[in-house]
């Protein structure tokens, strides 16, 4: 008997190691497959296991760094149970569609504003002389009704909007080593 209470908080504190909530990594893998190679990227869905925490809302989120010559070489798209979670890869562009550039380490200046009434993200990218990713498609059950390129501010900067179905709490920030914008998406 006094060996099992001995044992008992070690077990309790092992168990409890083990279900701590886990933060996306800094490595960009999907599959085993690493989009450090030159080529586009084929799957843009990857899935996480636990709806996104938020903390606190804000209608604008604004970062990175003044930089030139990026490109969003590629949109992934994560669902769970009322959230979702957009990740846009930086490269360096080539000055072609072909293929992607190398990744860069530092993301570019960017905004994105969210307007509650209109259910509308207005992301304005600075830097970013290209937008060569495929726009991911959304089903029916997703927070996210579709992405879409607005305009092109000049012949470095770019604007694009996602439109949601309904009003959602939004959280935007970025990761560096590689350069990516995470916006994560929850139902109210």
């Amino acid at each position: 008997m006094k060996r099992v209470l001995l044992y008992l908080p070690i077990l309790i504190f092992l168990i409890s190691c083990e279900t701590g909530y886990k933060i996306e990594s800094n490595s960009t893998q999907d599959n085993g497959v690493s989009f450090d190679i030159e080529k586009k990227p084929t799957k843009s869905y990857v899935e996480y296991k636990e709806p996104l925490e938020f903390e606190s809302f804000d209608k604008n989120f604004s970062g990175g760094i003044d930089s030139d010559n990026l490109d969003i070489g590629a949109i992934r798209v994560s669902q769970n149970q009322g959230s979702t979670r957009l990740v846009f890869d930086i490269y360096k562009w080539n000055q072609t569609n072909e293929y992607l550039g190398k990744k860069v380490n530092a993301v570019g200046s960017y905004n994105f504003s969210y307007s509650t009434p209109k259910a509308l993200i207005t992301a304005t990218l600075e830097g970013y002389r290209a937008f060569s990713a495929e726009l991911p498609k959304f089903n029916k059950d997703s927070l996210i009704e579709e992405i879409y390129i607005d305009e092109y501010l000049n012949d470095s900067g770019l604007r694009f909007n996602i439109k949601l179905k309904y009003d959602a709490k939004v959280n935007v920030f970025n990761l560096k080593n590689p350069a990516r914008i995470v916006v994560d998406i929850t139902t109210i």
